[in-house]
């Protein structure tokens, strides 16, 4: 038997076997999160039961957390439960629909961290009054003012910090299924739509328009809309159940299912951005 291990062949045959093919399949999530361990994740809307969940997912990443929220007693029921957690949980007082609140909040951030490394844009809001009834001025405002404008004060004061820094940041805006397609009405019953399709609809067309000015401004960050179903414990199905009985008996998906979808965009490679991430319940029939 020859010396280098073949099974005694040609001169021709002995050459070094070709190097074994990478593996082609990626890291998992927890090694690609490596990438953001320590670095600073505002939460819009964090009281919430996706907010909520997506906070504690980027916190057990390692990641310092500031939750923006009205609602101090829910994130520190949050904060308390994390034990032995790489990351940190901070309770940061805001109304995304004042301006002053954010920049105040974005300003302690930046004192107090540096600045931010990624926005999720979870806060959001839905209303029962119809778009035709009579005083319904005040819910019209609110709803857009929160799931729209809010937004986009909270994302210019993001982009400004990462650009200042020149961070390759990430800013995920949770969308809705509603920003795709408007729910069918069963005749007879009371639509339960409002102006939130409309709210929803726009969150897709500014993700599109987010991208292009990240892009123009060469910052290297990402975008991503992340449109889920129905969930159970969010706005949306809180708000409907007890308007329309059907919605108490439809799949739902469960909060810690749209903190991975958080998860899997934020970990991709360098040259890929999931802009559009559509995530229903097996069976949803919206």
């Amino acid at each position: 038997m020859s010396a280098n291990g073949n099974n005694g062949g040609s001169a021709e045959s002995s050459e070094a076997a070709p190097a074994a093919p990478q593996p082609s399949v990626r890291l998992d999530i927890a090694d690609r999160m490596k990438r953001w361990h320590g670095k600073v994740a505002v939460v819009t809307g964090a009281s919430g039961a996706i907010g909520g969940a997506i906070a504690v997912e980027l916190v057990k990443a390692g990641m310092i957390v500031c939750a923006l929220s009205r609602r101090r007693d829910k994130v520190e029921k949050l904060r308390v439960s994390l034990f032995d957690v790489a990351g940190t949980l901070n309770y940061v007082e805001c109304d995304i629909t004042v301006e002053d609140d954010i920049k105040y909040a974005f300003g302690w951030i930046e004192n107090t961290y540096g600045g931010v490394d990624m926005l999720v844009n979870n806060a959001g809001i839905i209303t029962k009054c119809l778009l035709t009834e009579k005083n319904n001025t005040r819910d019209l405002y609110k709803t857009m003012e929160t799931n729209i404008i809010g937004l986009s004060m909270c994302t210019r004061e993001a982009v400004k910090s990462m650009k200042a820094r020149d961070v390759k940041g990430h800013i995920i805006n949770v969308n809705s299924i509603f920003g795709h397609k408007v729910h069918q009405a069963v005749p007879g019953t009371r639509p339960l739509n409002g102006m939130y399709p409309a709210s929803k609809y726009a969150v897709t067309a500014i993700t599109e328009c987010i991208r292009q000015e990240l892009v123009y401004l060469g910052t290297g960050c990402k975008v991503t809309s992340i449109s889920p179903g129905l969930v159970e414990g969010d706005i949306l199905s809180a708000n409907t159940s007890k308007d329309n009985e059907i919605v108490n008996y439809m799949p739902k998906l469960k909060p810690e299912d749209v903190a991975e979808a958080v998860l899997y965009a934020i970990t991709t490679p360098e040259n890929v951005q999931i802009h559009e991430l559509i995530i229903k319940p097996m069976g949803e029939f919206l």
